[in-house]
């Protein structure tokens, strides 16, 4: 089974994406991307492209940015609304973390690896605090 995947955003966070991918892993050409409202041109060509080259042994995995947001609403209709609907995931709020867990997993996906995933690349608080120790007095 072959997984394909497609970023979709406002702006060029998804084009952001894949130059991070190709930094990092090289795998670039395994995702496509849609930097929406950069220009005039509407894009929903691109995913309607992008549902009709999912064959049937393939799994489509479509990453957007705002859940709720005018893209995420723009990809989750043009699903519903195609015969790949089934093999197709949508996950919001994509972050570069759960983007390279699924591009980088040999297995398929299935909900509970994706669920796995989100969970895993969740945005986490960094604390800054020190700890105050007896030798950062004397320093």
């Amino acid at each position: 089974m072959t997984k394909k995947i497609l970023i979709a955003s406002h702006g060029h966070l998804a084009s952001g994406f894949k130059s991070s991918i190709k930094i990092l892993t090289g795998l670039e050409d395994q995702v496509q991307v849609i930097d929406a409202y950069v220009t005039d041109e509407d894009y929903s060509s691109q995913i309607d492209q992008f549902l009709a080259d999912i064959e049937a042994e393939d799994q489509g995995i479509i990453f957007t940015d705002i859940f709720g947001g005018s893209v995420n609403q723009r990809v989750v209709s043009k699903c519903l609304h195609s015969d790949k609907a089934k093999q197709v995931y949508v996950i919001s709020n994509a972050n570069l973390g759960v983007i390279l867990s699924v591009l980088l997993s040999p297995e398929a996906v299935s909900e509970a690896s994706l669920h796995t995933a989100i969970e895993e690349s969740a945005v986490k608080l960094v604390q800054l605090e020190a700890e105050e120790s007896d030798d950062d007095f004397f320093a």
